[in-house]
Protein backbone atom coordinates (compact mmCIF):
# COMPACT_ATOMS: atom_id res chain seq x y z
CA UNK A 1 0.00 0.00 0.00
CA UNK A 2 2.61 2.13 0.88
CA UNK A 3 4.61 1.34 -2.67
CA UNK A 4 1.72 2.67 -4.42
CA UNK A 5 0.68 5.68 -2.37
CA UNK A 6 4.45 7.00 -3.32
CA UNK A 7 4.14 6.02 -6.89
CA UNK A 8 0.88 7.91 -6.85
CA UNK A 9 3.09 10.51 -5.50
CA UNK A 10 5.90 10.34 -7.75
CA UNK A 11 3.40 10.40 -10.49
CA UNK A 12 1.33 13.85 -9.39
CA UNK A 13 4.90 15.43 -8.57
CA UNK A 14 6.01 14.91 -12.67
CA UNK A 15 2.34 15.87 -13.39
CA UNK A 16 2.79 18.86 -11.51
CA UNK A 17 6.67 19.47 -12.47
CA UNK A 18 5.96 18.86 -16.22
CA UNK A 19 2.47 21.41 -16.18
CA UNK A 20 5.00 23.69 -14.66
CA UNK A 21 7.88 23.31 -17.75
CA UNK A 22 4.73 23.91 -20.07
CA UNK A 23 3.43 26.93 -18.34
CA UNK A 24 6.86 28.51 -18.53
CA UNK A 25 7.34 28.07 -22.13
CA UNK A 26 4.23 29.08 -23.06
CA UNK A 27 4.86 32.13 -20.77
CA UNK A 28 8.22 32.34 -22.33
CA UNK A 29 6.52 32.48 -25.79
CA UNK A 30 4.12 34.98 -24.93
CA UNK A 31 6.73 37.30 -23.51
CA UNK A 32 8.77 37.03 -26.85
CA UNK A 33 5.79 37.97 -28.36
CA UNK A 34 5.25 40.72 -26.78
CA UNK A 35 8.73 42.12 -27.39
CA UNK A 36 8.55 41.68 -30.79
CA UNK A 37 6.11 43.88 -31.11
CA UNK A 38 6.23 45.99 -28.31
CA UNK A 39 10.12 47.15 -29.13
CA UNK A 40 9.47 48.08 -32.54
CA UNK A 41 6.95 50.51 -31.53
CA UNK A 42 9.01 52.17 -28.38
CA UNK A 43 12.10 52.28 -30.68
CA UNK A 44 9.61 54.43 -33.17
CA UNK A 45 8.04 56.49 -30.53
CA UNK A 46 11.60 57.51 -29.09
CA UNK A 47 13.22 57.90 -32.07
CA UNK A 48 10.40 60.15 -33.66
CA UNK A 49 11.02 62.66 -30.31
CA UNK A 50 8.21 65.48 -30.51
CA UNK A 51 4.51 65.21 -30.35
CA UNK A 52 4.57 61.32 -30.67
CA UNK A 53 7.14 61.05 -27.80
CA UNK A 54 5.26 62.88 -25.42
CA UNK A 55 1.58 61.48 -26.06
CA UNK A 56 4.02 57.90 -25.57
CA UNK A 57 5.67 58.55 -22.63
CA UNK A 58 2.18 60.66 -21.38
CA UNK A 59 0.46 57.37 -22.10
CA UNK A 60 2.92 55.00 -19.92
CA UNK A 61 2.37 57.41 -16.97
CA UNK A 62 -1.52 57.61 -17.04
CA UNK A 63 -1.26 53.66 -17.34
CA UNK A 64 1.72 53.32 -14.82
CA UNK A 65 0.12 55.82 -12.20
CA UNK A 66 -3.71 54.39 -12.50
CA UNK A 67 -1.31 50.55 -11.36
CA UNK A 68 0.55 51.93 -8.80
CA UNK A 69 -2.95 53.58 -7.33
CA UNK A 70 -4.73 50.28 -7.64
CA UNK A 71 -1.65 48.49 -6.08
CA UNK A 72 -1.35 50.93 -3.40
CA UNK A 73 -5.33 51.12 -2.39
CA UNK A 74 -5.36 46.99 -2.10
CA UNK A 75 -3.35 47.89 1.27
CA UNK A 76 -4.41 50.88 3.01
CA UNK A 77 -7.66 52.74 3.87
CA UNK A 78 -9.35 55.07 3.14
CA UNK A 79 -7.88 54.46 -0.17
CA UNK A 80 -5.97 57.09 -2.80
CA UNK A 81 -8.38 59.33 -4.79
CA UNK A 82 -7.74 58.68 -7.90
CA UNK A 83 -9.18 61.93 -9.79
CA UNK A 84 -7.08 63.71 -7.67
CA UNK A 85 -4.09 61.45 -8.18
CA UNK A 86 -4.35 62.05 -12.21
CA UNK A 87 -4.78 65.51 -12.11
CA UNK A 88 -1.83 66.11 -9.78
CA UNK A 89 0.20 63.93 -12.44
CA UNK A 90 -1.23 65.59 -15.29
CA UNK A 91 0.35 69.13 -13.81
CA UNK A 92 3.84 67.57 -12.64
CA UNK A 93 4.07 65.90 -16.08
CA UNK A 94 3.41 69.13 -17.83
CA UNK A 95 5.52 71.42 -15.91
CA UNK A 96 7.93 69.40 -17.02
CA UNK A 97 7.42 69.81 -20.60
CA UNK A 98 6.78 73.15 -20.44
CA UNK A 99 9.66 74.04 -17.56
CA UNK A 100 11.37 71.81 -15.92
CA UNK A 101 12.65 75.04 -13.17
CA UNK A 102 9.12 75.03 -11.12
CA UNK A 103 8.69 71.32 -10.80
CA UNK A 104 9.69 71.87 -7.44
CA UNK A 105 7.19 74.68 -6.78
CA UNK A 106 4.46 72.61 -8.46
CA UNK A 107 5.52 69.64 -6.41
CA UNK A 108 5.17 71.46 -3.07
CA UNK A 109 1.95 72.79 -4.48
CA UNK A 110 0.81 69.43 -4.81
CA UNK A 111 2.29 68.31 -1.19
CA UNK A 112 -0.21 71.42 0.26
CA UNK A 113 -3.35 70.12 -1.86
CA UNK A 114 -2.45 66.50 -0.95
CA UNK A 115 -2.24 67.07 2.87
CA UNK A 116 -5.40 70.02 2.61
CA UNK A 117 -7.44 67.41 0.87
CA UNK A 118 -6.37 64.97 3.85
CA UNK A 119 -7.57 67.48 6.62
CA UNK A 120 -10.75 68.55 4.91
CA UNK A 121 -11.58 64.67 4.33
CA UNK A 122 -11.61 64.71 8.51
CA UNK A 123 -9.28 61.56 8.36
CA UNK A 124 -6.49 61.71 11.08
CA UNK A 125 -3.16 59.94 9.59
CA UNK A 126 -0.25 60.31 6.44
CA UNK A 127 -0.33 57.01 5.06
CA UNK A 128 -2.91 57.82 2.47
CA UNK A 129 -1.05 61.25 1.52
CA UNK A 130 2.46 60.13 1.85
CA UNK A 131 1.13 57.46 -0.75
CA UNK A 132 0.01 59.79 -3.44
CA UNK A 133 2.90 61.72 -3.10
CA UNK A 134 5.28 58.84 -3.31
CA UNK A 135 3.34 57.82 -6.63
CA UNK A 136 4.05 61.36 -7.92
CA UNK A 137 7.39 60.72 -7.53
CA UNK A 138 7.78 57.17 -8.62
CA UNK A 139 5.34 57.49 -12.06
CA UNK A 140 4.64 60.56 -13.57
CA UNK A 141 7.93 62.24 -12.80
CA UNK A 142 10.12 59.99 -13.62
CA UNK A 143 8.42 59.20 -16.89
CA UNK A 144 8.41 62.67 -17.16
CA UNK A 145 12.04 62.97 -17.11
CA UNK A 146 11.48 61.30 -20.65
CA UNK A 147 11.06 64.91 -22.11
CA UNK A 148 13.98 66.22 -21.32
CA UNK A 149 16.61 64.43 -23.02
CA UNK A 150 15.08 66.43 -26.28
CA UNK A 151 16.08 69.73 -24.19
CA UNK A 152 19.84 68.14 -24.38
CA UNK A 153 22.31 68.30 -26.90
CA UNK A 154 22.69 64.88 -28.50
CA UNK A 155 19.91 63.75 -26.23
CA UNK A 156 18.83 60.76 -27.92
CA UNK A 157 22.09 59.15 -27.68
CA UNK A 158 21.77 59.03 -23.82
CA UNK A 159 18.14 58.23 -23.86
CA UNK A 160 19.00 55.11 -25.53
CA UNK A 161 21.40 54.39 -22.93
CA UNK A 162 18.77 54.25 -20.18
CA UNK A 163 17.45 51.26 -22.14
CA UNK A 164 20.74 49.72 -23.02
CA UNK A 165 21.62 49.34 -19.40
CA UNK A 166 18.12 48.29 -18.42
CA UNK A 167 17.51 45.22 -20.83
CA UNK A 168 21.02 44.32 -20.64
CA UNK A 169 20.39 43.85 -16.47
CA UNK A 170 17.47 42.23 -16.92
CA UNK A 171 18.50 39.65 -19.87
CA UNK A 172 21.70 39.04 -17.78
CA UNK A 173 20.49 38.60 -14.15
CA UNK A 174 17.75 36.01 -15.46
CA UNK A 175 20.41 33.89 -17.27
CA UNK A 176 23.01 34.40 -14.40
CA UNK A 177 20.79 34.00 -11.86
CA UNK A 178 19.29 30.85 -13.25
CA UNK A 179 22.21 28.86 -13.77
CA UNK A 180 24.25 29.27 -10.67
CA UNK A 181 22.57 31.67 -8.59
CA UNK A 182 21.77 30.15 -5.34
CA UNK A 183 21.73 32.91 -2.84
CA UNK A 184 18.78 34.72 -2.50
CA UNK A 185 19.20 38.81 -2.52
CA UNK A 186 15.92 39.64 -1.30
CA UNK A 187 14.01 36.34 -0.44
CA UNK A 188 11.22 37.94 1.34
CA UNK A 189 10.76 40.45 -1.80
CA UNK A 190 11.56 38.04 -4.66
CA UNK A 191 12.61 34.99 -4.09
CA UNK A 192 14.09 34.19 -7.07
CA UNK A 193 16.47 36.88 -7.58
CA UNK A 194 19.84 35.99 -6.27
CA UNK A 195 22.98 37.23 -5.92
CA UNK A 196 25.00 36.23 -8.72
CA UNK A 197 22.12 37.22 -11.10
CA UNK A 198 21.97 40.59 -9.71
CA UNK A 199 26.59 40.79 -9.66
CA UNK A 200 26.41 39.69 -13.32
CA UNK A 201 23.27 42.22 -14.17
CA UNK A 202 25.81 44.78 -12.88
CA UNK A 203 29.29 43.45 -14.62
CA UNK A 204 26.93 42.50 -17.95
CA UNK A 205 25.48 45.98 -18.03
CA UNK A 206 28.85 47.88 -17.00
CA UNK A 207 30.83 45.76 -20.50
CA UNK A 208 27.64 46.46 -22.50
CA UNK A 209 27.69 50.07 -21.63
CA UNK A 210 31.33 50.46 -22.35
CA UNK A 211 30.39 48.53 -26.01
CA UNK A 212 27.51 51.06 -26.65
CA UNK A 213 29.66 54.24 -25.83
CA UNK A 214 32.78 52.80 -28.61
CA UNK A 215 29.79 52.06 -30.97
CA UNK A 216 29.08 55.33 -30.97
CA UNK A 217 32.14 57.01 -30.81
CA UNK A 218 33.25 54.97 -33.92
CA UNK A 219 30.42 55.72 -36.06
CA UNK A 220 28.10 58.92 -34.44
CA UNK A 221 31.09 61.44 -33.20
CA UNK A 222 29.56 61.07 -29.86
CA UNK A 223 32.91 60.85 -27.51
CA UNK A 224 33.04 59.96 -24.06
CA UNK A 225 35.89 58.41 -21.63
CA UNK A 226 35.17 54.48 -21.30
CA UNK A 227 35.34 54.51 -17.74
CA UNK A 228 32.61 57.03 -17.34
CA UNK A 229 30.63 54.47 -19.28
CA UNK A 230 31.13 52.12 -17.47
CA UNK A 231 30.79 53.92 -14.11
CA UNK A 232 27.25 55.05 -15.13
CA UNK A 233 26.98 51.44 -16.26
CA UNK A 234 27.38 50.41 -13.11
CA UNK A 235 25.40 52.14 -10.75
CA UNK A 236 22.73 52.66 -13.71
CA UNK A 237 21.90 48.76 -13.50
CA UNK A 238 22.03 48.95 -9.66
CA UNK A 239 19.56 51.41 -9.55
CA UNK A 240 17.59 49.75 -11.86
CA UNK A 241 17.63 46.62 -10.09
CA UNK A 242 16.21 48.65 -6.90
CA UNK A 243 13.28 49.61 -9.48
CA UNK A 244 12.56 46.08 -9.75
CA UNK A 245 12.83 45.42 -5.91
CA UNK A 246 10.60 48.08 -4.96
CA UNK A 247 8.04 47.17 -7.77
CA UNK A 248 8.10 43.74 -6.26
CA UNK A 249 8.15 45.34 -2.61
CA UNK A 250 4.58 46.79 -3.67
CA UNK A 251 3.48 43.90 -4.79
CA UNK A 252 4.03 41.30 -2.50
CA UNK A 253 2.59 44.02 0.23
CA UNK A 254 -0.71 44.35 -1.98
CA UNK A 255 -0.96 40.24 -2.53
CA UNK A 256 -0.59 40.87 -6.47
CA UNK A 257 1.53 39.27 -9.14
CA UNK A 258 1.53 41.51 -11.72
CA UNK A 259 0.42 45.41 -11.82
CA UNK A 260 -2.05 44.97 -15.09
CA UNK A 261 -2.20 42.96 -17.95
CA UNK A 262 -1.72 45.28 -20.89
CA UNK A 263 1.86 43.62 -21.79
CA UNK A 264 1.00 40.01 -22.22
CA UNK A 265 3.38 37.58 -20.83
CA UNK A 266 5.07 41.20 -18.73
CA UNK A 267 2.07 42.22 -16.75
CA UNK A 268 1.40 46.12 -16.17
CA UNK A 269 3.32 48.93 -17.61
CA UNK A 270 5.05 49.19 -14.04
CA UNK A 271 6.40 45.65 -14.10
CA UNK A 272 8.33 46.06 -17.56
CA UNK A 273 9.47 49.67 -16.63
CA UNK A 274 9.90 48.87 -12.83
CA UNK A 275 14.09 49.09 -13.51
CA UNK A 276 13.84 51.57 -16.25
CA UNK A 277 12.13 54.42 -14.04
CA UNK A 278 14.85 54.32 -11.55
CA UNK A 279 17.40 54.91 -14.14
CA UNK A 280 15.78 57.60 -16.40
CA UNK A 281 16.84 60.11 -13.56
CA UNK A 282 20.38 58.93 -13.04
CA UNK A 283 20.78 59.42 -16.71
CA UNK A 284 19.54 62.32 -17.13
CA UNK A 285 21.74 64.13 -14.27
CA UNK A 286 24.95 61.76 -16.06
CA UNK A 287 23.63 63.77 -18.81
CA UNK A 288 23.83 67.49 -17.71
CA UNK A 289 26.95 66.44 -16.11
CA UNK A 290 29.14 65.70 -19.34
CA UNK A 291 27.45 67.14 -21.76
CA UNK A 292 30.38 69.41 -22.55
CA UNK A 293 32.63 66.48 -22.59
CA UNK A 294 30.91 64.90 -25.44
Amino acid sequence: MDQLNNKLENRQTERSRAESRRAEKSSMKTRVWTGVIGLPLLIIILYTGGFILVMGVSFLAFVGTMEYTRAINKMIRPKINVFLMIVLAIMVMTTIKLDYFFLMPVLLVAFIVIFCYEILSGHVGIQRSSATLMGLIYVPIMFGHLFLFETINKGAYYMWLIFVIAFTTDTAAYFIGKSIGNRKIAPLISPKKTIAGSVGGVVVAGLCTILYGTILSSYFSFVLPWYLYMIVGVFGSIAGQCGDLTASMIKRKAKMKDFGTILPGHGGILDRFDSILFIIPLIYIFAKLTIGIA
